[in-house]
């Protein structure tokens, strides 16, 4: 159901090339945004070590950039994320109602846009429903490809649940498994 998403993501994790930029994730909470990044940072890492993928969430982004300004050590941030080769920042709807930090996320997105370098974002909303997000920042993430990942459909999740049962060798009865895969 999802296989949009995850050629958009093989192609982001397999490609030193930027085809498309941003890859934007969204979906419900649960579907599987994180690990759909966290696969692209491992084959990344495993395929090309010295690639400089920096991985983290808006919060963490936010922290950073005010530890920064606190400490007056911009210079060093704006070097550590304008640097990378691929930037991924997971949860962007906390970045919301952050003006300075949205502001700075907006000239990084630029340079590394600019750059020809990677960036992956995932969020819970598509870029148009995250109401305190700067229209320009919605511009620039429609810019890219935006993949919505929708919940499996039942006979993904009966295939899912059989094959689980499968690798740790448990007989579940068929009604047990049709009723969690319903509910």
């Amino acid at each position: 159901t999802n296989e949009f998403a995850y050629a958009a993501a093989r192609k982001v994790a397999e490609s030193k090339n930027v085809s498309f930029n941003p890859l934007f994730l969204y979906s419900s909470v649960g579907l599987g945004k994180t690990h759909l990044m966290h696969s692209i940072i491992w084959h990344i890492k495993k395929n090309d070590p010295n690639r400089n993928v920096i991985y983290l969430t808006a919060e963490q982004f936010v922290y950073k950039f005010v530890k920064a300004l606190r400490y007056k050590d911009t210079a060093a941030f704006k070097e550590q994320f304008r640097s990378v080769d691929v930037l991924m920042v997971d949860d962007f709807q906390f970045m919301g109602n952050k003006g300075t930090t949205q502001e700075e996320f907006f000239h990084t997105f630029n340079e590394l846009h600019e750059a020809k370098k990677q960036i992956v974002i995932s969020s819970d909303k598509h870029p148009r429903e995250i109401a305190t997000l700067e229209e320009r920042l919605r511009s620039r993430f429609e810019w890219g490809i935006t993949a919505d990942i929708q919940p499996p459909d039942y006979e993904t999740k009966m295939a899912i649940l059989k094959k689980r049962a499968e690798l740790e060798r448990l007989d579940i009865d068929p009604e047990v498994m049709q009723y969690v895969a319903t509910n």
